[in-house]
């Protein structure tokens, strides 16, 4: 064991081992023997050819429903069993079946009309001054319809924001800015960021498109550029039994995102300009007016089934009791597949995201499996599909439990663990919501590492991956991510991963070629598995904190919750 891994006693337990030391002086007293780590090592070889295997360009990027994903399924199903774990699906089987309505957007053959009140038609360039949205569910839409602008479409009367009050959105398209006001706290900017939950207001209140442009401060985050380069990538939702994709919203016929450059021709004649328009989001001003015209669109998609599969492994709890409750450890298992060639790599293997991931779930399996002491409540780990498409696979899961919804007390997500350098801290979104928060922090001393705040909130991160499935369930969760220090001060982690997420993310370069710190990997499959069981071997359930957000907003009375489907 490293010094960098070594316990972190408190003052209470040096005080006892000082006493146990003294006592050994007493012939008739017997000295007691130091408390085992529940733990083993973790084996950072063993995580690196984890990576290797999933990142390999035989795997083709592992794209949902394709040959690549399903080799990794197998892979990942094989590990769970020679650690020793259970099938977790239906009739004994490691593969929950997912179906996918897969959707992609034809580009050149869309079209998108401005038509002002007064003036000649604007009609805007494929690629250039629009992304259309692939529809899910038609092959052909072409649909007309007035335009209203309304801030960042959020209704949130209670934080003192409502974009949509006093204006009519029923039978309209509306234009709205990404993101929620930053004058939210972090985890309601991040519920009113998420696109479920923008999409879903305005649907309910009869919009009939939704048109985004992007922040000033988005547009830096992800210029329009590398959007376009990304636009070939297709549209995944999961099906239900009679094939009907969720979530398609056939009643937004209109759907596209407008380039900066292009997003002022919508506010010719309008009572504000777009620049206005900028500094009132920036100021957090809720805004809403209507626009002096009307926009035609015309979208064609390319719509197929595909099939793919959670991968699901469960080990068994040893209390009589508490074995029919469980923690469930989530990591995705996708990535983008093949793409446009950048360099001539036409393979977007993954590396971090999110073999890296799967990698520590499959060793902080082997650590609780082969400790010394196993968890008292079952833990599911599961390996999820189409997380790149919207967290599709995360929300089949839940949506169709392998056990009793009520019966998962939390959810542990692991989601592209950039290490880079040797980690001297971790980052917790969401610990601060529910009680999972403290066992991390008692975790991270264990392992020596410190626990950092989200550098960024305004990247609403929390919302962005798996664990948001299960919390909008009601179920406390978090994702546990590395930190933005090393231990080597001649090593930037934060330079390095900043540089990653501009220069390799959802690119090829994210390949093995990656000076990838794999004693961090291990330490952070140690961490998770430390939390796991902790919460696994605790008498009480996680609990969201009193007046949480999250908790108000999604908790649900356990009688309430819907059965699994069987």
């Amino acid at each position: 064991m490293s010094p960098s891994r070594l316990p972190v006693l408190s003052p209470l337990a040096v005080g006892l081992a000082t006493a146990l030391l003294l006592s050994a002086c007493t012939p008739r007293e017997e000295a007691a023997a130091p408390a085992a780590d529940p733990l083993p090592e973790a084996s950072a070889p063993a995580i690196r050819a984890h990576v290797e295997f999933l990142a390999d360009d035989l795997l083709e990027g592992r794209l949902s429903g394709t040959r690549g994903y399903d080799i990794a399924a197998g892979y990942v199903a094989s590990e769970l069993a020679q650690i020793g774990l259970r099938p977790g699906a239906a009739e004994g089987s490691w593969m929950q079946p997912v179906a996918l309505v897969e959707s992609l957007s034809l580009l050149p053959a869309s079209r998108l009309v401005l038509r002002p009140a007064s003036g000649p038609a604007v009609t805007m360039a494929p690629g250039k001054d629009f992304l259309p949205v692939a529809s899910l569910d038609k092959a052909k839409v072409l649909t007309e319809a007035p335009v209203v602008f309304a801030g960042f479409g959020v209704s949130a009367p209670d934080h003192g924001h409502d974009d949509l009050a006093g204006i009519d959105v029923k039978g309209k398209v509306v234009l709205v800015f990404g993101g929620a006001p930053s004058k939210f706290p972090p985890e309601v900017r991040a519920h009113y960021s998420a696109g479920l939950t923008k999409t879903q207001a305005l649907v309910d209140r009869g919009a009939v498109g939704i048109l985004q442009i992007q922040t000033r401060d988005d547009q830096q985050r992800t210029p329009w550029e590398r959007l376009v380069q990304q636009s070939w990538r297709s549209r995944m939702a999961w099906a239900d039994e009679q094939g009907v994709p969720n979530g398609a919203w056939p009643q937004l016929a209109i759907r596209a995102s407008i380039s900066p450059d292009s997003a002022a021709a919508l506010f010719a004649g309008a009572p504000k300009t777009l620049d206005d328009t900028y500094a009132a989001a920036e100021a957090g001003t809720p805004q809403a007016f209507e626009l002096p015209l009307t926009v035609e669109q015309e979208r064609h998609s390319m719509i197929r089934q595909r099939q793919s599969a959670n991968v699901v492994g469960v080990l068994e709890g040893t209390d009589p009791a508490l074995k029919n409750e469980y923690v469930v450890i989530s990591a995705h298992l996708d990535h983008v597949g093949k793409g446009a060639p950048i360099g001539g790599d036409a393979v977007y293997n993954g590396a971090f995201d999110n073999a890296s991931g799967i990698a520590v779930m499959l060793e902080a399996a082997r650590l609780l499996a082969s400790g010394p002491v196993k968890p008292r409540r079952s833990v599911i780990f599961l390996a999820v599909t189409a997380e790149e498409s919207g967290l599709q696979g995360a929300d089949y899961f839940v949506q169709h439990p392998t056990v009793p919804r009520e019966a998962i007390v939390a959810n542990i997500n692991i989601d592209m663990p950039v290490a880079l350098a040797p980690l001297a801290d971790i980052t917790a979104f969401g610990a601060e919501n529910s009680t999972l928060g403290a066992v991390v922090e008692r975790a991270a001393a264990a392992e020596g590492v410190a626990v950092t705040p989200d550098s960024k909130p305004e990247e609403v991160i929390f919302v962005r991956s798996d664990q948001y499935a299960f919390v909008r369930a009601g179920i406390p969760a978090l994702y546990i991510d590395e930190g933005m220090r090393s231990t080597d001060p001649t090593q930037d982690q934060a330079a390095r991963v900043e540089a990653f997420r501009k220069e390799r993310y959802h690119q090829p370069g994210d390949d093995l070629s990656q000076a990838i710190d794999w004693p961090s990997l291990a330490m952070l499959a140690r961490l998770n598995a430390r939390v796991i069981n902790e919460v696994a071997n605790d008498d009480s359930r996680p609990s969201w904190h009193p007046g949480n957000f999250f908790g108000e907003t999604f908790a649900k009375p356990a009688e309430a919750t819907p059965a699994p489907t069987p």
